[in-house]
């Protein structure tokens, strides 16, 4: 490229016989990766099922196969952690019972939903599918419903297992574990009784556990109709609204206070104006 740096003009290269001259490697870098992007997007590429078996053929670095277990949040529980959460479970499963619940399984992998942020942890199979933990058990039991198509539901059900959240940073995502209480009906007379049969499932809980029933217990209860219906009167956008839920979903857990919240609804994520988050700080959702 020296050519370019010679006094006349006349001397120095055209565009068009630097770009015929193969001497931007940037640019035929870039084109390579355009193309390879494309045959990894297009499932009917030639090259796609070639692509994913060069990916899964790769060998696990030994630096990264030691920081996984190092990156996750905790050691793990004790002996006496694991008695305590013998008897917790024990204790929830009576409780269930009593309701007429019966203990049914969940997918613990399904394809990637739309209805989850980008928290959820993502993973791609040897056929190209994208697929994801369980972000919480609503989902899995879900799918399994939607899959009756003839015979009698199980209208009462409970399920324990693990939820996942993507840390972003290459290590073991954060596990939790999730009990799930599920009434399912075809019945919309008597929604109101079976609403107020679960919330009689919490205090049952509440009071099975004496550090629980001695500290005074708010049950926070939602209701997407009613949640939109704020969101039109304070004037948020409909694109803007599933990211503002999941926002607010975080109000008054823990350490979250209205501040936090105002500052992830300002940010660029969300977009949220500060006059239209004025208008949602109105309600506080949340009672005395």
């Amino acid at each position: 490229m020296v050519s370019l740096l010679t006094r006349s003009p006349k001397d120095r290269p055209s565009s068009a016989e630097l770009l015929k001259s193969g001497k931007l490697p940037v640019q035929m870098e870039s084109e390579t990766i355009r193309r390879a992007i494309a045959g990894l997007a297009d499932p009917s590429s030639p090259y796609f099922q070639k692509m994913l078996s060069a990916l899964f053929a790769r060998q696990i670095e030994q630096a990264k196969d030691y920081a996984w277990d190092m990156s996750s949040s905790s050691p793990g529980p004790s002996p006496a952690d694991l008695m305590r959460q013998h008897v917790v479970k024990d204790t929830l499963v009576s409780i269930f019972r009593r309701h007429g619940a019966v203990e049914t399984p969940t997918s613990c992998l399904y394809p990637r939903s739309s209805y989850y942020g980008q928290n959820a942890v993502q993973l791609l199979d040897q056929n190209g599918t994208v697929l994801q933990l369980p972000f919480d058990l609503m989902m899995g039991h879900a799918r399994s419903l939607a899959r009756v198509t003839s015979g009698p539901i199980v209208q009462r059900s409970f399920s324990f297992g693990s939820i996942f959240r993507d840390r972003h940073d290459g290590g073991h995502p954060d596990m939790y574990g999730e009990v799930d209480f599920d009434i399912v009906t075809t019945d919309t007379l008597d929604l109101a009784l079976k609403e107020a049969e679960v919330i009689k499932v919490l205090d049952e809980i509440v009071t099975s556990f004496p550090t629980m029933s001695s500290t005074p217990t708010c049950f926070q209860l939602g209701h997407s109709d009613l949640l939109n219906l704020i969101f039109e009167f304070c004037g948020i956008q409909a694109g803007a609204r599933r990211a503002a839920a999941e926002v607010l979903s975080k109000l008054n857990i823990r350490n979250f206070t209205w501040q936090k919240v105002r500052g992830e609804l300002r940010s660029p994520v969300v977009g949220i104006s500060a006059t239209n988050i004025d208008e949602l700080q109105r309600f506080d959702f949340r009672g005395t």
